[in-house]
């Protein structure tokens, strides 16, 4: 049985976003995945000619940014999921966005193979998380990020 990402359980405006939603035909669409439940998230993605930085071959700092923000957030909100005892399989009753974002590229992320998220919440508060992620391309380390995410209550119309 195949294993269902985080994002493919978002419908509405969750699944929409540009970088994670499974339902938008012009984003990354990522897709997330516990590599060990209820601690550490893992997301591999690969990249496309359209997704290079100045220089051929070199994945674009902005996306690296997206990819890293779009897979803490996910992690953050099925962090909340597994800690409440929801099953994470059913339209998240909790939402997450991103309050602060901070990348620290280390070295040019080559677009020749996929590139490897992981992601770690290291704190938590009742309505914010601390998220760590590592991007790591053909096995090294290119870029860490640190995101802290946001419980969001939408405001009922």
């Amino acid at each position: 049985m195949e294993q269902l990402a985080f994002q493919d359980v978002f419908s509405g405006d969750l699944s929409q976003c540009w970088g994670c939603g499974c339902h938008n035909p012009h984003g990354l669409q990522i897709k997330s995945y516990w590599a060990e439940e209820g601690q550490e998230t893992i997301c591999t993605w690969q990249p496309q000619d359209q997704h290079t930085a100045a220089w051929l071959n070199v994945l674009s700092g902005g996306i690296i940014a997206s990819l890293i923000d779009c897979h803490s957030v996910s992690t953050a909100m099925m962090v909340a999921l597994h800690d409440a005892g929801y099953a994470w399989t059913s339209e998240p009753p909790v939402i997450y966005i991103t309050a602060s974002l901070q990348v620290t590229y280390l070295k040019p992320t080559p677009m020749t193979s996929p590139v490897t998220i992981r992601a770690r919440v290291t704190e938590k508060g009742k309505k914010k998380m601390l998220v760590q992620s590592s991007l790591f391309a053909q096995d090294e380390l290119c870029a860490r990020g640190e995101v802290v995410a946001v419980r969001y209550t939408p405001a009922t119309q």
